[in-house]
């Protein structure tokens, strides 16, 4: 990073964020940086499931007939879940909240879980089950597949991150006039605009995880969009499938780019348990993103087939900006 480049850092929604920004003046940079935590946090409070003053938990305890009325980012998120969804087939779902119970109480091994807890679990999901007024910000909720009243979980988990990169960028270039920044949270999301140096070239940013050297995988260059990655590493294999009903697991890590940082992140999500037909035809209906996908094959195979597989507009080369 230049001389000019300021590093900050802030823990929220269980990860740790991180904010580079170029710039003459320090003190400007601070309160910027505040200014974009400070707006995470209240993300954070309204879309958290396990805060019981948030939004989501609100939600759900709806009963059908009964609305509530969002904050406008609240209903930008769910229209942009619900975007996503349709253009995955139904693979993205943030309804995946009584599964997701389901599977702590369990340790996410999946078969501990018997036959009647999983299809309960399963019958409180569906993306239909939400009525959205967006004219009025007022949210319903209708009766699970089985007729019951049951609460409508809601699980931002595989989006919420992405959006917040969203949010933050667009109060660093609007309220703040910064044209020069990189955020990510966790590193599994990153967002940038500009560059890092003087005369342009973008922000660095590696791809492909361990699957980077085997693949041959380049740094790609990020100046105005986002980048998303998934995997089984750290939380094993935690993305449910609400259609197969159960781990979406076709693909061991995905990484998803795109225009915004929620559609990278929930993209990169809905991708592990996609066909490479559904994955394009997403690519296809989300305009401006691209697929990464790693096969999970021994390092000898590699020489007889690349263990990564390019879709839509994924950038190929460090000479391609996202």
């Amino acid at each position: 990073m230049t001389d000019r480049g300021l590093r900050f850092e802030h823990q929220a929604m269980f990860t740790v964020f991180e904010l580079m920004i170029v710039a003459d003046d320090r003190r400007l940079a601070v309160s910027a940086a505040n200014a974009v935590f400070q707006k995470v946090d209240r993300l954070e409070q309204m879309c958290s499931r396990f805060l019981d003053a948030s939004e989501v938990a609100l939600i759900s305890r709806l009963k059908p007939g009964e609305t509530f009325r969002v904050a406008p980012e609240l209903m930008d998120l769910l229209l942009t879940a619900t975007r996503v969804c349709a253009a995955t087939g139904g693979r993205f779902d943030v309804t995946v909240g009584s599964v997701m119970d389901r599977l702590r109480e369990v340790k996410h091994r999946w078969r501990a879980l018997t036959a009647r807890e999983l299809e309960d679990a399963l019958a409180a999901c569906g993306m239909n089950r939400l009525v959205i007024d967006t004219e009025n910000l007022l949210v319903a909720v209708r009766p699970d597949r089985l007729g019951r009243p049951s609460p409508l979980e809601l699980d931002f988990g595989a989006v919420a991150k992405g959006y917040a990169l969203d949010v933050a960028c667009d109060l660093l270039e609007k309220d703040w006039d910064f044209t020069d920044f990189l955020v990510h949270g966790g590193t599994s999301t990153v967002a940038a605009r500009g560059s890092m140096e003087a005369g342009g070239g973008g922000w660095p940013v590696n791809v492909g995880g361990d699957w980077r050297g085997r693949a041959g995988l380049e740094t790609v260059r990020m100046s105005g969009g986002a980048l998303s990655g998934s995997g089984f590493e750290v939380k094993g294999a935690h993305v449910v499938d609400v259609r197969r009903g159960g781990a979406a697991v076709r693909h061991s890590a995905a990484w998803a780019c795109a225009p915004t940082a929620a559609v990278a992140d929930a993209l990169s999500t809905a991708s592990l348990g996609m066909r490479p037909a559904e994955i394009r035809r997403a690519c296809e209906e989300l305009a401006g993103s691209g697929v990464l996908t790693a096969r999970g094959q021994p390092e000898w195979l590699d020489r007889v087939r690349s263990p990564v597989r390019r879709y839509g507009e994924f950038p190929v080369s460090s000479g391609v900006r996202i």
